[in-house]
């Protein structure tokens, strides 16, 4: 697995974005130099104070965000057997994506297809019966040609990709359909027992990317719907490693508890 998605300065950048809050003033209400805020965004390592007063002014989670700024979180193992569902990531190098194959009772199906075709294939012992679809992002669907299976997706995409569109509260393969817009339109999560595939909606201490308040706000509250799931629940996102929901809130510095 890879490291975090997001680091310090990745969180910043999208929570001040999500409030359409410019640097100057982000800056200025944090009592920190904008030359010194630019750093922080492009890398630079914050001090203890400058993590807390920029979570204050973004409304983030300052001891989680002070643990990613000095590197000490480190989301839990998670498993890949969930009783009969075997859940094997499969990391696409050239869009830098996670999709899933997953062995079920429900059938062999793939949970996204940005890339990997082949290494899919062999985790499944042949193609996929059925691609779920996360969200039309290309990193999550570039690769859906290859299979030749159908896609299930939320409405909008379903129409996009020529596949079968599913609602909220209904069921696929054994997994409940949770739709989870803010990152994009689109976005579903897909739950079955004892983990979740979240797409791009909730990373490892992190959230997706989003670009207005009004999708900022969705974002918030999908993410909200997530975390409360069991806290025992692993969450397989589209980007960084697998978490939990309890992890996630409590380490999370965009939501929690």
């Amino acid at each position: 697995m890879t490291g975090l998605e997001d680091d310090f300065c990745d969180i910043v950048r999208k929570a001040r974005f999500g409030l359409s809050l410019a640097a100057e003033d982000a800056a200025r209400r944090a009592g920190i130099d904008p030359a010194r805020l630019a750093e922080l965004e492009g890398g630079a390592e914050p001090t203890e104070e400058e993590a807390r007063r920029l979570g204050e002014v973004l409304s983030l989670r300052g001891q989680a965000l002070q643990a990613i700024a000095a590197g000490s979180y480190t989301p839990p193992e998670v498993a890949q057997r969930f009783g009969d569902f075997r859940v094997t990531p499969v990391f696409a190098e050239d869009v830098g994506a996670f999709c899933y194959a997953v062995s079920s009772p429900f059938g062999k199906f793939a949970v996204d297809a940005g890339g990997g075709a082949g290494r899919i294939r062999a985790a499944l012992q042949g193609s996929p019966e059925a691609v779920l679809l996360t969200h039309g992002h290309r990193d999550h669907i570039a690769a859906l040609p290859a299979f030749g299976a159908p896609a299930y997706a939320h409405p909008a995409l379903a129409a996009e990709v020529r596949g079968t569109p599913l609602g909220d509260g209904e069921e696929i393969r054994g997994l409940q359909v949770l739709h989870c817009p803010g990152h994009s339109p689109d976005m579903l999560t897909f739950s079955g027992p004892g983990f979740a595939f979240v797409g791009d909606t909730l990373f490892a201490g992190s959230l997706g990317r989003a670009r207005t308040p009004a999708d900022y706000e969705a974002l918030l509250q999908s993410a909200r719907r997530i975390l409360s799931l069991p806290p025992e629940t692993a969450l397989f996102s589209g980007h960084g490693p697998p978490t939990t929901v309890g992890a996630e809130r409590e380490h999370n510095a965009f939501v929690g508890v």
